[in-house]
């Protein structure tokens, strides 16, 4: 990867000159960065490929009239990547405008990818941002498919700057700015229990660092309250489609014998499913069973019963990490954690 960070550094000499100068020989630039001749070539090559530079037979290399447009680096030519699951879903929109307004602020130009949370589409992703020669990159990290550390590490030999954002990649040493999901899972089960729900269910995604933590969370608050965690009111479910999620996990639990008075879900599509579920057990939601939802999307108002939920600063989050981009606060130790809020509404509230 040692061309990419010749490239780079070609690109910010390039950003010094003007539309016809010419570059110095590739000896020069070979002792001036310390690389290999066939690094330079490669790097030169694809800058002509680019359109930033061009070649006359005979007599060298020359900066392009649209090298200017082209050029990832400089004060004014600045190009960060996002990398969010989706953009129309979830807290993604919040973080979107984060991370967009400080761009703006910077005067650095934004090119948004979505991965669906796919790991394959990640890596491409990454990938296509390093040959780009992009300045910087925030990152909520995949969660589906096989893990695929390599584009970080091919990021961190590039020298490319990058923030991990809501989440983090284990065994990946970069700032994050994440959510505190154990909080997320704690204020939600002590709510239930002030407003006297005793059999509490938990019904979540898959089984990934979010999920777990807020799982862990909701533990915590019931082992405070000496209420016990029962095994058949917790279910992850099988997969990450949005489709009917939390329906069947809710009427399972539903049609035994004794039934939970309340449930804490992942996300409030799985708590829309599960209020499908009680109205179709016949129970009354907020007064026979309490439900309480998270990342308060625009479900819950949308509701029959308005739904209770776990509100982030994904605003916040996107624009603190963007800040640290921005700032140049790389330290890969570096973590801010983000307090959730809980906004209750009639799927929880008290009679």
């Amino acid at each position: 990867m040692r061309y990419i960070q010749v490239k780079r550094m070609l690109l910010e000499h390039i950003a010094s000159l003007k539309p016809h100068d010419r570059l110095p020989s590739r000896t020069v630039l070979s002792e001036t960065y310390q690389a290999a001749r066939t690094t330079i070539e490669r790097a030169v090559s694809e800058l002509i490929g680019e359109g930033v530079l061009y070649a006359r037979d005979g007599s060298g290399t020359y900066v392009s009239d649209a090298a200017g447009l082209n050029q990832g680096s400089g004060a004014a030519g600045r190009t960060w990547g996002l990398l969010i699951p989706d953009i129309l879903h979830y807290i993604y929109p919040g973080i979107l405008r984060g991370v967009s307004d400080v761009a703006s602020e910077g005067d650095v130009n934004l090119i948004v990818c979505h991965t669906d949370n796919d790991y394959p589409k990640q890596t491409r992703h990454l990938r296509k941002l390093i040959d780009t020669g992009v300045d910087g990159i925030v990152v909520v990290p995949a969660i589906t498919g096989t893990v695929d550390m390599s584009p970080f590490y091919e990021l961190q030999a590039a020298g490319v700057p990058f923030v991990f954002c809501h989440r983090m990649l284990e065994g990946i040493q970069a700032p994050r700015v994440i959510s505190n999901n154990f909080y997320a899972g704690y204020i939600a089960a002590k709510h239930l229990l002030a407003n006297g729900c005793e059999r509490i269910g938990y019904i979540s995604r898959p089984v990934y660092s979010a999920s777990s933590e807020r799982y862990q969370g909701f533990v915590c608050a019931l082992a405070e309250a000496n209420v016990p965690v029962r095994g058949e009111w917790v279910a992850f479910e099988p997969t990450f489609e949005p489709a009917g999620e939390g329906y069947e996990s809710a009427l399972r639990m539903l049609r035994g014998a004794e039934k939970p008075d309340g449930l804490f879900c992942f996300n409030d599509g799985i708590a829309k499913g599960a209020c499908d579920a009680a109205r179709e057990a016949g129970l009354s939601v907020g007064k026979d069973i309490r439900v309480v939802g998270c990342d308060n999307t625009n479900i819950c108002d949308t509701m029959p019963v308005p739904l209770t939920s776990v509100k982030f600063p994904t605003y916040e989050m996107g624009a603190q990490a963007a800040r640290l981009l921005l700032d140049g606060a790389l330290d890969g130790s570096r973590t801010v954690v983000l307090q959730p809020e809980l906004i209750v509404r009639g799927s929880s509230a008290a009679t």
